[in-house]
């Protein structure tokens, strides 16, 4: 028997047995379960649930057909407001574990939608034991095995009759799926972006081989029978690696892009472009890291790893000018391209790494009022952190989407001279363990 006591980054219970931390997944703190140790999972022992004594949360029904086979949802049988304070804990958690103050911690931001939230999916294809044809998403914990997706509860339902029609249609042709070991076949990935707002659809279909009389067939008739799709993509991907890119693309309907609207802004989305996926919190995650940056009239902004210019842009309507930096070549042509189709003329970008960009604006002597950071999930590279420390700018607000690399990015600056004033997490992905934060730091006092 193992009483749950915490919760690990990844969500999963941990629970302390003889001196020893094990991980228990889909357990939470509280829990008394029975478990039967199968193994380690990053260094600790890894025990499978058996039977649970007592729930210190009564789970509910999962809405989703697919619940614990998929490897997206795993909160999806733990009530909304218990997802909302466990996500609120593994912060506070990892900042408490680094030795972090984290001044206010404000109370976690709630998603506006729980579920149907996702403005973009990306399934693959596959062929099950029996030869038949298979359009959905992995199996938790293998990435070799695929299983049909009949509804998923995150996505729209117009997504969902957009994989079923693709499905029938691929299956009726007898058209094969890529196999990754022999490198033949033809269908590898489907990939569906939507604008919330605006009520456009995209679809990105992933083939091996193009032209193709059967793929433009497979097209027309889920065109047909789907005819809400606003722009239709086809990419080629003859390479090995397992990836939704490839070295050629074609527009079959539309232009080849959407539009959202987010915040009164306007942004195109591409194939290709990063933009956030639950479109609804996206505005309140700008919202909020606008108004942690304070009064921005007439100040020099600066805004690290700023994708397609999203937070750049709200930045930009009161600031007096603001710098992008970001290392994708693409995204930066986006995000010019959407402070253009914004009117807003006082917003740069620059292509480049930023633990590149960010030194050599240092030792140009550039200085920011205010300096925004939103980067992946490794957190800040270690150069980066260093021209924060010399740089010096008055307030920096940092969005992180992970708790670990958070904690460690706020203790360097805290190292730095900086002092964590204000800490809210922010779900933007209900029904997982996943949740950002946003920082604001203020230097000295």
């Amino acid at each position: 028997m193992a009483e749950v006591v915490g919760l690990s980054p990844q969500g999963e219970g941990i629970a302390q047995v003889e001196g020893r931390a094990v991980i228990v997944p889909r357990a939470v703190p509280g829990d008394r379960v029975e478990a039967r140790v199968k193994g380690k999972y990053k260094g600790r022992l890894l025990a499978m649930p058996e039977q649970f004594l007592e729930m210190a949360v009564t789970r509910q029904e999962p809405p989703c057909q697919h619940f614990g086979r998929c490897g997206g949802c795993r909160w999806q049988d733990l009530p909304y407001v218990d997802q909302l304070r466990f996500k609120e804990g593994i912060v506070r958690s990892a900042l408490e574990e680094r030795g972090v103050n984290a001044g206010e911690f404000l109370p976690v931001l709630a998603s506006p939608k729980p579920l149907f939230y996702r403005n973009k999916m990306e399934f693959s294809f596959a062929t099950d034991q029996a030869g038949r044809l298979m359009l959905g998403l992995h199996l938790r914990g293998r990435f070799d095995r695929v299983f049909d997706v009949e509804e998923c509860h995150l996505q729209s339902t117009l997504s969902n009759r957009i994989i079923r029609a693709v499905r029938q249609h691929a299956d009726r042709a007898g058209l094969p799926a890529y196999n990754l070991k022999t490198h033949d076949g033809l269908l590898r990935f489907l990939v569906i972006r939507q604008a919330v707002r605006r009520e456009e659809t995209l679809v990105d279909l992933v083939v091996a081989q193009y032209p193709n009389a059967e793929v433009d067939a497979l097209i027309a008739g889920v065109l047909e029978v789907v005819p809400e799709i606003t722009t239709f993509v086809l990419t080629r991907h003859s390479g090995k690696a397992q990836v939704a890119v490839g070295q050629a693309q074609w527009v079959i309907k539309g232009r080849g892009w959407i539009e959202e609207e987010c915040g009164g802004l306007v942004f195109a989305i591409s194939p290709r472009s990063f933009f956030q996926t639950n479109p609804l919190q996206a505005e309140q995650l700008y919202a909020l890291a606008c108004r942690m940056g304070g009064d921005l009239q007439g100040l020099t902004v600066l805004d690290l790893y700023c994708g397609t210019g999203s937070l750049s842009l709200h930045l930009a309507r009161t600031a007096g000018a603001v710098l992008g930096v970001e290392v994708v070549a693409e995204a930066v042509a986006d995000a010019r391209g959407n402070a253009q189709r914004n009117g807003i003329a006082n917003c740069e970008f620059e292509a480049g790494p930023a633990e590149e960009v960010l030194p050599r604006l240092q030792r140009e002597g550039r200085r920011f009022d205010r300096i925004f950071a939103d980067p992946p999930r490794a957190g800040l590279h270690r150069k980066v952190l260093e021209a924060l420390g010399a740089l010096q700018a008055p307030q920096v607000v940092y969005i992180s989407c992970n708790p670990l690399s958070l904690a460690e990015d706020l203790a360097g600056l805290q190292a730095m001279g900086y002092r964590v004033a204000a800490v809210q997490p922010v779900d933007m992905f209900p029904q997982t363990p996943h949740c950002e934060a946003v920082s604001l730091l203020v230097l000295g006092g």
